[in-house]
């Protein structure tokens, strides 16, 4: 018999009242709902607070300063030091000084950003051109092209300096970009964090649901009867998961290399053992945090608290050295952080294994960090 009549805001009501009460009476899920939202912000805010800041760059100034007479009256000029003051006081850059071509080795390296040469004619240039003469002051700046938003507030604050310091207008920045000399697209500086972040949070999440399903649907209670021991079992979704992580390394960088054309400087092969590598470290990191997943509703809310915050601290959306000081050390135990200085380092400077040794070790050493973690979480029974 079908059920008619009246609609009943009471009846819906009712609904509404069970759905809340189940919610209220999971705490884990009612804590989650509280708690994500608000370190998702905190974090978002901390990290997107401000511009590029505290870049690091290296600056050679060979400008001895000059002297020139301008009718009876004797000018003398130090603009390069002038330079290099504004700079230091400028809070956009992190200032070194030193050689330039150890400074374009640093960058190379990425230990600088930027180097920057101010010649030693410099001075002479600039009271040259006062003089009426048709000459124009000249600055060499080798910089990292990889990041065009940080590479554009480095020359703002470099022309600024010059503008304030010295007073002109005009003069000629030599530019020259590392990594081959060529000037990236936005495409090409997107596609490596892009693929970060596509497999922190795909991977991490189909991980979580695969595992977690195993409980709701049934199958978790029944492996329990049987002789599979709990690591058997942990390790059937490891390898399962991997193929599965594999699969999505294919498909990224079909679409992202294959239908974009995105550079790929280097070896790529170097490149998916990267991207399988921090597959593995996903799929270990869902199958541990699984562990103290009861339902899917609160797999599916692990995986954007993950995941969002790894997109903020992982230099994706602002530098690293641009966030708080006390925020920088925890960007360091984000996974995201070191896949986005593999695929970047291999994608867009060339990088070889050597080079990325240590973000490899880091990645490894992640990867066995959550297999002991979730080993030791991994239940082997129901709970009573």
């Amino acid at each position: 018999m079908s059920r008619t009549g009246r609609f009943s805001l009471r009846r819906s009501s009712a609904v509404a009242g069970r759905v809340l009460a189940q919610i209220r009476r999971d705490r884990r899920t009612l804590a989650m709902l509280i708690l994500m939202p608000a370190v998702v912000m905190l974090i978002f805010g901390f990290a997107l607070g401000g511009q590029a800041s505290n870049v690091p760059i290296l600056v050679d100034n060979q400008d001895a300063g000059y002297a020139a007479a301008f009718g009876t009256t004797a000018v003398s000029l130090h603009a390069g030091s002038q330079v290099l003051t504004a700079l230091q006081t400028d809070n956009v850059v992190s200032v070194t000084t030193g050689n330039f071509t150890a400074g374009k080795a640093g960058v190379d390296s990425g230990t600088y950003f930027a180097a920057v040469l101010i010649p030693s004619n410099f001075s002479q240039t600039i009271l040259m051109r006062a003089q009426g003469r048709n000459v124009t002051a000249s600055i060499l700046l080798y910089i990292d092209g990889t990041k065009p938003s940080i590479a554009a507030s480095v020359l703002g604050a470099l022309q600024g300096s010059v503008q304030n310091a010295s007073g002109i207008k005009e003069f000629n920045l030599v530019q020259q970009y590392a990594y081959g000399g060529v000037k990236l697209s936005g495409l090409d500086v997107s596609i490596p964090s892009v693929t970060a972040f596509v497999l922190t949070f795909l991977v991490l999440l189909i991980s979580l649901l695969t595992v977690s399903r195993e409980t709701t649907s049934g199958t978790l209670p029944r492996l329990y009867t049987t002789p599979l021991t709990a690591l058997e079992r942990l390790l059937g979704y490891i390898l399962s998961l991997l193929v599965v992580g594999i699969m999505m390394v294919i498909v990224v960088f079909a679409v992202g290399v294959g239908l974009f054309g995105a550079a790929v400087r280097g070896d790529p092969a170097l490149l998916v053992t990267a991207a399988v590598l921090y597959g593995l470290v996903q799929v270990l990191l869902a199958v541990f945090l699984s562990n103290f997943a009861r339902n899917e509703f609160q797999a599916v809310q692990l995986a954007p608290l993950i995941a969002l915050p790894s997109m903020a601290l992982s230099g994706m959306l602002v530098p690293i050295y641009s966030l708080p000081g006390w925020i920088q050390p925890v960007s360091r135990i984000v996974p995201m952080y070191y896949a986005n200085q593999l695929f970047e380092g291999i994608m867009l400077k060339g990088y070889g294994a050597s080079e990325l040794a240590f973000d490899f070790l880091a990645l490894v050493a992640m990867a066995a960090l959550f297999l002991v973690l979730a080993m030791s979480t991994v239940k082997d029974r129901i709970d009573a």
